[in-house]
């Protein structure tokens, strides 16, 4: 194990748009007016539909047997709308087969965001399908260019506002049911009755890993701590960072010290957090100010716990956990919610994370993964002691003269059991780190026996 160089852990973040109460929509349903162009994009009657007139003019009208708009390989163009942001365009529609799609916006006088995509279909079947997302401003008219067979039932573009032109069978829903007055639909906001909330996005339960006695060596195992947590992203409808929500438990404890753990918000000031809510602190070893984040940081600092035995019941095993002999014992689950100040004006892209264990009776005692950093209350002078290789100037941080690392991330929730040199339950991971994230990314989740695990050496 010593000669492992290097080891990564990957987070993933997924983002979201926001999208008002402004939209358009048509139904397919009845006769629909489609004005024919020739070779030229149509201007003249901005606000209806249009199709290609020559040589296939007869295509995309409409057909009381497939209820809607039928075309094969032809393109239509949707009015001219305006676009005010970040939006939604949603087809509902029938094919025989997937349909792979080419589309595209004109502003009157050029082409802009044109991409392909590909629409799952099963015969006879209507599908909903979001062609577009993204963002956009200003007027443009949504080219669709099908390559195969499709009928189109409906069409409906959030974040948009629409004129309908002289003459045009256009149906346009401008507004929506929007209960607590946020600017968001109803069906599209997830907290329908809260102002303050419209968007939730969830991640996978992660676990963080810890070895208890940097800056020296420990055994290994990775279990002294083991913290598992799954993580709510909640914003308003103008996509500012309102609040986030933690699930956290402690599935196991085999270390010689009591640990408390913590979040760092790198980027994020104390004054931009309102409050924090459902954390467990009993030991008077931090320091925080009212709204709950860390004195004496520049920035947030948030913790969870401030000792791990008050949030366990070890049901009189020597450890928590991590004796396949041993009592099972139980566990609290804290539901952590740090309320950001909408004035921040913080986003998703806002977020990033420090998690880090600390000693209860030694505060700046402080163990992140490496390559993180230290907050202002690190005791900086463990560095570069015993087999400490930190070197903050070089961007090297908690990591040993051997390249290895006191605490690790994974998806999932096993571990080693006690004194297990963890490369040895997991079989893969020495790989994984040697190759730098590269190969055998599912080590810790890949359940093969003899080949990725020794399921004997994991709890």
């Amino acid at each position: 194990m010593k000669n492992l160089t290097k080891l990564f852990a990957v987070l993933m973040l997924g983002s979201f748009g926001h999208f008002s109460n402004a939209q358009f929509h048509h139904d397919f349903s009845s006769s629909t007016t489609i004005e024919n162009w020739g070779n030229a994009i149509p201007t003249s009657n901005p606000g209806c539909f249009s199709r290609y007139a020559s040589p296939h003019g007869a295509f995309y009208e409409y057909d009381a047997v497939v209820d809607g708009i039928k075309g094969n390989g032809k393109a239509i163009y949707f009015p001219y709308v305006n676009y005010q942001g970040a939006f939604e365009l949603k087809i509902e529609y029938t094919a025989p087969s997937s349909v792979n799609f080419w589309t595209n916006f004109h502003n009157g006088s050029s082409w802009t965001n044109g991409a392909n995509s590909s629409a799952p279909a099963s015969p006879g079947v209507r599908s909903t399908y979001t062609i577009r997302s993204s963002n956009l401003t200003g007027t443009h008219r949504f080219g669709l260019f099908p390559y195969n067979e499709i009928t189109i039932h409906s069409v409906t573009i959030t974040n948009v506002t629409y004129s309908p032109g002289q003459g045009c069978s256009v149906t346009n829903t401008s507004a929506c049911t929007d209960s607590d007055g946020d600017g968001e639909c109803d069906s599209t906001d997830d907290f329908p009755n809260d102002a303050d909330k419209a968007f939730s996005m969830k991640s996978a339960r992660m676990s963080f890993m810890y070895e208890d006695l940097f800056p020296a060596y420990g055994d290994f195992d990775f279990n002294d701590l083991v913290v598992s947590t799954d993580k709510e992203v909640i914003t308003d409808a103008d996509n500012n960072l309102r609040v986030l929500k933690m699930k956290v438990l402690v599935p196991a404890a085999g270390g010689r010290h009591a640990q408390g753990w913590a979040v760092e918000l790198k980027g994020i000031n104390p004054s931009d957090v309102v409050s924090v809510n459902g954390n467990s602190l009993t030991e008077s070893v931090v320091s925080v100010g009212a709204n709950g984040t860390e004195n004496g940081q520049t920035n947030a600092v948030v913790p969870i716990f401030d000792n791990y035995q008050t949030v366990i019941n070890s049901n009189g095993g020597p450890f928590f956990n991590t004796v396949a002999s041993a009592p099972v014992g139980t566990c609290d689950t804290l539901v952590v919610e740090i309320e950001f100040a909408k004035s921040s004006a913080l986003t998703i892209g806002n977020l990033d994370y420090n998690f880090f264990s600390f000693r209860t009776d030694a505060r700046g005692h402080e163990i992140h993964e490496m390559g993180n950093t230290p907050t202002d209350l690190a005791d900086l002078t463990l560095f570069g002691t015993k087999v400490d290789a930190t070197n903050l100037g070089a961007g090297k941080s908690y990591e040993s003269v051997d390249g290895l690392p006191w605490a690790i991330t994974t998806v999932g929730t096993t571990y080693a059991i006690e004194k297990v040199d963890f490369v040895e339950a997991y079989l893969k991971f020495a790989a994984w780190a040697q190759s730098g994230g590269s190969l055998y990314q599912d080590w810790h989740t890949n359940t093969a026996e003899g080949t990725y695990r020794n399921s004997a050496k994991i709890y």
